[in-house]
């Protein structure tokens, strides 16, 4: 229900942005941000099919992340925030149009035994990554990898005492691959590092 309701501000965002830009409702041009969790979904329609180019920045304006997409006219794209520092954060999306931005607040969950596990790419034309859990209680984590299709690439149960840091190369094997970590209370982290382009 969270989600359909979610959708429907969006729709009427844009719907509203395109009135007061003088286009038809029924192709609404603008962008809409929406967080759940650490998830930030970023919607867009342009007004022809072109260049777009995303930017996230920090609250001291440092750029966090950027990609560029080509020929495209609009499109949703979903951001996982886990791996970044609490704070505010502004998304950019540069057009023909021009700039048009949003703000997002970023804080983690108070959800009890929740961990903070960091990702860190290492080196680009390389695929080694580097997963640490700080202050981790003695028990054991999970540690699955998945692919760009969600394939499954490797597996581990790992015992913990105290902080994880452990390098995963995976030679090349994907682009952009996902981590979960998964400790015996059933909590659950995914953490991504993509390629900046």
């Amino acid at each position: 229900m969270k989600k359909i309701l979610s959708l429907v501000v969006v729709a009427l965002v844009a719907v509203g942005y395109a009135h007061a830009n003088g286009t038809s409702p029924k192709s609404p041009v603008g962008m809409s941000v929406v967080k759940s969790g650490d998830l930030v979904k970023l919607f867009y329609r342009g007004e022809k099919t072109g260049k777009v180019k995303v930017s996230i920045y920090n609250d001291k304006g440092q750029k966090v992340f950027v990609e560029t997409m080509r020929k495209t006219e609009h499109f949703m794209r979903p951001y996982n925030f886990s791996s970044l520092p609490e704070g505010d954060y502004t998304i950019e999306i540069a057009d023909e149009q021009g700039v048009r931005s949003g703000k997002v607040s970023h804080s983690f969950s108070s959800v009890p035994g929740r961990r903070f596990a960091h990702l860190t790419r290492l080196s680009a034309p390389e695929s080694k990554y580097l997963l640490a859990v700080p202050n981790a209680t003695s028990d054991e984590l999970t540690v699955r990898i998945f692919d760009e299709q969600n394939n499954l690439l490797y597996q581990e149960t790992e015992i913990v005492d105290g902080n994880f840091a452990k390098l995963y190369n995976l030679d090349k094997a994907t682009a952009n691959p996902t981590f979960e970590i998964r400790d015996d209370n059933g909590n659950i982290n995914r953490l991504s590092k993509p390629l900046r382009k």
